[in-house]
């Protein structure tokens, strides 16, 4: 199954287009005013634990996910399987990750690289100045910053699409938002099988 990731990995890399990715519904552009976006993880006295239940390559994962604020752009994501093993244990800054552990069958530079762009687009603020512009005025407002897109809802990030050329990499949909913290989380990956839901343990948090 690795050898078929990373081997997926490099494929996709040398496939990617160079055309412009066109957001569903989109038909333009417009300046903003400045937005803070995805504030969801920024409380550094919270340390939030996802039930996690992952289908990767036909392979069923189910585990706990550690969420650990260390100051609001920097997190500690850590995921632990129902045997007690720990499979990753990433530190993630705004610009590169540390890994404090990583099991062997996953310590492939891609894939490290590939489960850090995740957890730090879930995890990290950012800031958009630009926003899209809908035929249907009724469309939910989308920020865009670079090749990552917010969808709000009720001014809530409810949606982020990440990008890649023409493609999209990767979503991740939040849902049941209460005090400002996600109670699940569904991650979809759009080249590789990787499906991921995140449903929030309060018992074990520190809300």
């Amino acid at each position: 199954m690795i050898r078929f990731l990373i081997y997926s990995l490099c494929c996709s890399a040398l496939l990617l287009s160079c055309r412009t990715y066109q957001y569903p519904g989109a038909s333009g552009v417009r300046a903003s005013d400045l937005q803070e976006l995805n504030t969801y993880y920024m409380d550094t006295t919270q340390a939030l634990v996802y039930r996690a239940d992952a289908q990767a390559f036909e392979t069923d994962l189910k585990g706990n996910l550690v969420i650990r604020t260390l100051a609001p752009d920097v997190h500690r994501v850590a995921l632990l399987s129902d045997l007690g093993q720990t499979l990753f244990d990433i530190s993630i800054f705004p610009d590169k990750e540390v890994a404090h552990f990583i099991m062997a069958d996953l310590d492939r530079k891609l894939i490290v690289t590939e489960i850090a762009a995740i957890f730090r687009v879930l995890t990290q603020r950012t800031f958009a100045s630009s926003a899209l512009v809908f035929l249907d005025k009724q469309h939910y407002p989308v920020y865009f910053v670079d090749d990552t897109y917010y969808l709000l809802q009720q001014r809530e990030v409810r949606c982020i699409t990440r990008v890649n050329g023409s493609k999209e990499r990767f979503s991740i949909e939040y849902s049941d938002v209460r005090n400002n913290v996600p109670v699940t989380v569904l991650v979809e990956h759009g080249k590789f099988p990787l499906r991921m839901q995140l449903s929030l343990n309060k018992t074990q948090s520190s809300l």
